[in-house]
């Protein structure tokens, strides 16, 4: 019998942990309620009319890193707190069982693998095609037999003859040893000798798992930066064979994948949060709920901390890795032409902080507006994209620009209500930052508060 978890649940051991003794897997059996607490959240927020601070991890009890489904198949930078999309999708007041769910930044598919065990059809969008191939993999259900069948024959195709060459994007001899980087191309090249389709998608994603862990990147850092002196001998030391991390990494991600054999998969994926609803279908998806986490302006290296799988997997446009990088909004690389006095006209708000960047650092000034200007571009797609009488759900926090609070999450607010939504609930929860941020990258700055804002298409 189903364990049903309603919104009033005590948070004690539970909270604390994730899980309770003996009861390991309630995290993916539980059926989950929510209604009453977003129906007392939206009367609170009607009633005094300012943000409700709130904390996910006591709504939803579970502790972080929470091996729930498939979310911990492939690491991804910056994921969004699984807390919070489980919480958005259990409940019908925000969208009907069986509606659809719309992710625009569906980055690794947090988001999509919530959306589908509520009981919702969903598809995403992600510029990233490492994002785009990890939520595929987390997505699609896959029997245990014919993965154990394929995984026997890729470790029984591993030849010395026939290898895979890593794409040019980073240099291949500044992160891996020689040794480990001719295992690599073997194993990769076995993989797509027997697989295809969903198999493959699947095999790759665990192939791309272990690169981090056989890399000489530091483990601590998203962003890849190389171990020097004896932490760099020590790593060494620590490296087990590639073909055994794979099909560890390859077992463990196959039970993983059973926890959503009995779900439909994502009924498609988009390249690009500007038009990704209308890549899927010839007449346009109309969505019951949107629920993203944008990036935010120059400060989320998502296609940099992705590079060493992109290299592997040869997924940047012509091998390069800016070509890949241009694709993204929040990026950080322009031209001196394009940004030498650039003009902006209606950035929302945020004129007058723009003009105070500009006057510091043009290129930063240029990467904030741009940002800006983009995000309207995805909100006009989202709003399209929405039912009448849906819900979007924005997950987004502030950052710095220039050593300065730039308010991104009223920036972009204001445009969805340019855009003719109405904000019926805003809440915010203090985080510890899911950004890229490390002691080694010190011009950046982490996000300690994320703003969730529900708005309505009236």
């Amino acid at each position: 019998m189903e364990v049903v978890e309603s919104s009033t649940t005590s948070t004690s051991s539970f909270a604390r942990t994730g899980s309770r003794p003996g009861r390991r897997d309630e995290r993916n059996r539980t059926k989950w309620d929510f209604d009453n607490h977003v129906a007392n959240l939206m009367e609170r927020y009607s009633r005094e009319g300012s943000p409700i601070e709130v904390n996910f991890r006591e709504i939803v009890p579970f502790g972080s890193g929470v091996d729930r489904a498939t979310h911990l198949v492939h690491t991804y930078p910056a994921k969004l707190l699984l807390n919070i999309p489980l919480f958005l999708c259990n409940n019908s007041i925000l969208s009907p069982k069986g509606g659809l769910v719309y992710d625009p930044f569906c980055g690794s598919g947090t988001v999509l693998v919530e959306a589908i065990l509520s009981g919702r059809a969903a598809f995403g969008a992600d510029a990233n095609p490492l994002a785009r191939l990890i939520a595929k993999a987390k997505t699609s259900p896959i029997n245990r037999i014919i993965l154990e069948s394929a995984l026997d024959e890729i470790l029984k195709s591993i030849s010395g003859r026939v290898k895979q060459a890593f794409s040019p994007v980073v240099d291949v001899e500044k992160w891996f040893l020689p040794a480990i980087a001719t295992e690599l191309s073997k194993l990769l090249a076995a993989i797509r000798r027997t697989c295809q389709g969903d198999v493959l998608n699947f095999m790759e994603v665990c192939f791309s798992a272990c690169l981090r862990q056989l890399s000489l990147a530091d483990p601590r850092l998203s962003v890849p930066v190389r171990v020097k002196g004896a932490e760099l001998t020590e790593r060494i030391k620590a490296f087990d064979k590639p073909v055994e991390i794979f099909e560890r990494y390859a077992r463990l991600n196959i039970e993983r994948l059973q926890r959503i054999r009995n779900i439909a998969p994502p009924i498609g994926f988009g390249h690009d949060a500007r038009t990704g609803h209308h890549e899927l279908a010839k007449v346009p998806i109309k969505a019951d709920l949107v629920i993203t986490s944008p990036p935010y302006a120059g400060a989320q290296k998502y296609i940099r901390s992705s590079s060493l799988s992109v290299g592997w997997l040869g997924l940047a446009p012509e091998n390069k890795l800016r070509k890949l990088e241009a694709l993204n909004i929040g990026r950080e690389h322009f031209f001196r032409a394009e940004y030498d006095g650039a003009a902006y006209g209606n950035l929302y708000g945020a004129e007058k902080e723009i003009e105070r960047i500009q006057a510091i650092y043009p290129l930063r000034a240029h990467i904030a507006a741009t940002y800006i200007l983009e995000m309207e571009q995805a909100a006009r797609s989202m709003v399209q994209a929405l039912k009448q009488g849906g819900h979007l759900a924005l997950v987004i926090g502030d950052n710095h620009v220039c050593g300065r609070p730039f308010a991104t999450s009223i920036y972009i607010k204001t445009i969805f209500e340019t855009l003719g939504l109405s904000v019926k609930l805003e809440m915010v929860d203090i985080i510890k930052s899911r950004g890229l941020m490390t002691k080694r990258n010190r011009a950046a700055t982490s996000i300690d508060r994320e703003h969730v804002i529900i708005f309505r298409k009236d």
